[in-house]
């Protein structure tokens, strides 16, 4: 089966503010998100197809397309690169921008398991040989991210390790 990233016209969404609270507008900052397909709940808790076409999760392409619903297959499993792989690449792999829009119809619930895949806390946040911190947080991709995304250039510097890049971020958002 292959991954539906849906409609990038996204059926009258007119840009990325237009989502509900369900999950807004950010990029992981571990190495590797893991998810498996969303289920839909009605009220009593019952397993339902999605009954809002524009319902689900959205991501923001490098060159800043609205691009979703994304539509896992059943018995998929998807993975998301978070900013920690971003720097462990020297830029080569940039962070999933990524949101969940909520259900125009109310009673209905979405869950999904995620597994966030990071390093450890003392584990250094180092380019790999011959990156730059240019490559790493290319300012052009930035123009792209949605306006609730904080850069990677505001939260990571050069010597940090990875529970100090935690903190930072942790910071930065809360």
């Amino acid at each position: 089966d292959n991954v539906d990233y849906g409609d990038s016209s996204n059926s009258g969404i007119a840009d990325d503010t237009q989502f509900s609270s369900w999950c807004g507008w950010h990029n992981d900052h571990g190495s590797l998100t893991g998810l498996v397909p969303a289920m839909y709940h009605d009220e009593n808790g019952d397993i339902v197809q999605c009954p809002d076409e524009d319902a689900g999760l959205y991501i923001k392409s490098r060159n800043g397309d609205l691009v979703g619903p994304v539509k896992l297959p059943e018995n998929a499993l998807a993975f998301q690169v978070g900013e920690t792989m971003q720097v462990h690449t020297g830029g080569w792999l940039h962070a999933t921008p990524h949101a969940v829009r909520g259900c125009k119809k109310g009673g209905i619930s979405r869950s999904t398991f995620a597994v966030f895949m990071e390093p450890e806390y003392h584990s250094s946040m180092d380019l790999p040989a011959g990156r730059s911190v240019s490559d790493t947080q290319c300012e052009e991709a930035e123009k792209s991210l949605p306006k609730t995304v904080r850069t990677l250039r505001s939260r990571w510097k050069l010597g940090m390790n990875f529970g100090e890049f935690s903190e930072a971020t942790f910071a930065a958002f809360h």
